[in-house]
């Protein structure tokens, strides 16, 4: 972007510098990083449990659909819905939709590696 003006004019001032985290925050945050991957392998150990139609209720589930709308799209009734979706959060462990979706998250951020790991695999077994 190119600032025209007159001599006169100034250029708008830069924006200041972010503010330093404190040291606890960092350590925390460093801490956290190095457990994700501990975390993200365990909720995919978690969402292998599932039937197919768990796992087509959770994925439902995770963009934010309503059980409603759920068994609308699934062609079941809103109860079936509502069981699958007791029976997730029991193999989940999970108490919570925000703990589901916690999850849902680890283990969307373990799945690239997992499936490096996977595709790695697949190459020595040839």
């Amino acid at each position: 972007m190119c600032w025209r003006g007159s001599d006169t004019d100034m250029p708008p001032p830069a924006p200041p510098p972010p503010p330093a985290l404190p040291s606890r925050v960092g350590s925390l945050l460093r801490s956290d990083a190095t457990a994700a991957p501990k975390r993200g392998r365990d909720a995919l150990a978690r969402l292998s449990r599932l039937s197919k139609r768990e796992i087509d209720v959770l994925g439902l589930l995770a963009v934010g659909k309503t059980s409603k709308l759920i068994a609308y799209e699934l062609s079941i009734s809103a109860k079936t819905v509502e069981i699958h979706r007791a029976r997730i959060m029991a193999k989940m462990g999970c108490g919570s939709l925000v703990e589901l979706g916690r999850l849902w998250e680890a283990a969307i951020g373990a799945l690239p590696a997992s499936l490096d790991a996977i595709a790695s695999e697949g190459d020595r077994l040839d």
